[in-house]
């Protein structure tokens, strides 16, 4: 049975098809009709609903998720509201009001999805009462994951400044007043207490929802073909572009050691399933240039729900994280009920959308060693757009000197080969040459040694080969000369 609390009530499923997203159960059978399907595929934000938790302290947070990629199962045990539980009757909620008085909606096709993002970024920078103002940074980065064709954003953007200036969301009205499933159960005396993870069977269908790492060991022993729903942002589009349907699905969402991240003095180790957000703290301590390419990763809505462990064993040769782990000389571990063992991600990537996974193998953890002193880490994403774009090239240096000549260089590149793969000549070009410019500059010579690249709608060989090698000279200079660059944060996209 899958239970959540929906704007406040109890919500049980016990006969659904394993393969429906959150929007089509909540358009389908519950009637949400004020959740839209725009693009289906995660890029327009129409269908953006609230998921509410609780940290270690207690404290509510909130994020925005993408409702038509997300799979219905995974909602199992959460806190959940659409647009219709931030009003209270008459009383509308703050960013709602601040909408209509700012004139933010025309259509109003797009509005709910926008009202949810902004009301996320509202009730986080919320604090004992007191509303902190949201810069305009962080507005445009709440908003960066929804369309709106019609008002052209201004209205919007002046409705997100002013949304702190109204009174609080009413006492009464759900989003006021979160409720944790155990909560919502009070209310429902019939409603069962044995765990869900037992699992739906539906027309032949399976769905699993494992609590532990055991469990999910044996049921892959048990479905060695099952499909893993690590976050699912790119399987969605497999079920909703393609209509593919999974005969057996994992999901992954309710195994909390996979959430985990832990580190010690020389390494940090993130959980299969911690998502792009959640690593983003994490990353920005140890590994800014890293972190700076998280933003870059479509939308919030998909890091809200994107995971590490997914975007690495997806084993896309687009895929943005493989070439920064590579570079920075990381291990994965995969489990089964046979043990646990650990693979250099090396040796992981064995050709496109394959990995040296064997039957029965999952991806527990990603353990990556932390930067000396004498090393940096430089990353690079081009793309057409800045944000909510496939890269067309993707390039990460893990450069180390003894402060006269270069004692080593990990490169790795996306997009320019079946898998994520590292730039062997270049980085033998650089290794014990001088700790200069000019070591850079004739580097980047042997990227079309190390490259036959691919040719897709981003790019063409000749344009990704130029690319590449620029990007080893911008490593140079990134280094030697980082004043004669734009800064990060406008940059991107325009290389």
């Amino acid at each position: 049975m899958i239970q959540f609390s929906l704007n406040g009530q109890l919500v049980q499923e016990e006969q659904i098809d394993p393969n429906w997203t959150v929007l089509r159960y909540l358009r389908t059978k519950l009637v949400q009709n004020s959740v839209k399907e725009g693009c289906a595929g995660g890029d327009c934000g129409a269908c953006s609903i609230l998921i509410a938790q609780q940290d270690s302290s207690g404290a509510w947070g909130f994020q925005a998720i993408n409702a038509c990629i997300a799979l219905f199962a995974s909602l199992d045990g959460k806190t959940v509201f659409t647009v219709d539980g931030l009003a209270q009757a008459e009383h509308l909620h703050p960013v709602q009001q601040a909408m209509v008085d700012f004139h933010g909606s025309q259509c109003g096709f797009c509005t709910p999805g926008i009202v949810a993002s902004l009301a996320a970024l509202y009730h986080n920078k919320q604090a004992e009462g007191q509303f902190e103002p949201a810069s305009e940074q962080e507005i445009h980065e709440a908003l960066s994951g929804n369309l709106c064709r019609c008002t052209g954003y201004r209205p919007i953007i002046d409705a997100a400044k002013a949304m702190g200036q109204y009174a609080a969301p009413h006492s009464q009205a759900a989003i006021s007043t979160p409720k944790v499933l155990a909560d919502v159960n009070e209310f429902d005396p019939n409603a069962p207490k044995e765990s869900s993870s037992a699992g739906i069977d539906h027309e032949g269908r399976r769905l699993f929802l494992p609590e532990t790492e055991g469990q999910l060991a044996d049921l892959l022993k048990a479905y060695p073909d099952a499909t893993l729903w690590a976050g699912g942002t790119d399987l969605g589009l497999e079920i909703t572009q393609q209509f593919k349907q999974f005969e057996t699905i994992i999901c992954l969402d309710k195994i909390q050691s996979l959430t985990q991240v832990s580190e010690n003095n020389g390494e940090i180790s993130f959980g299969a399933m911690v998502t792009y957000s959640a690593s983003e703290s994490y990353l920005n301590n140890h590994f800014p240039s890293f972190a700076q390419l998280i933003t870059r990763i479509a939308a919030r809505q998909i890091r809200n729900l994107g995971t590490l462990g997914g975007n690495v064993a997806n084993a896309s040769p687009i895929g943005d994280t493989p070439p920064v782990f590579l570079a920075l000389n990381a291990r994965v571990e995969l489990a089964s009920n046979k043990g646990r063992r650990e693979v250099a991600l090396d040796d992981f990537f064995l050709g496109y959308k394959q990995t040296a996974m064997e039957e029965g193998e999952y991806l527990s953890r990603i353990i990556v060693p932390k930067l000396s002193e004498k090393q940096s880490l430089h990353v690079f994403k081009v793309s057409k757009r800045k944000e909510d774009d496939i890269s067309a090239v993707l390039c990460a240096a893990l450069i180390e000197h003894d402060g006269q000549s270069i004692t080593q260089a990990r490169i790795a590149f996306g997009g320019m080969a079946a898998t994520p793969l590292r730039a062997a000549n270049t980085e033998k070009a650089l290794i014990g040459k001088p700790f200069k410019l000019e070591s850079f500059e004739q580097a980047a010579n042997e990227i079309k040694n190390d490259y036959n690249p691919m040719q897709d709608v981003r790019a063409t060989p000749e344009y990704r080969l130029t690319v590449a090698s620029n990007l080893i000279i911008k490593t140079g200079l990134e280094l030697f000369e980082p004043e004669s660059l734009v800064q990060p944060h406008s940059e991107q996209g325009g290389h």
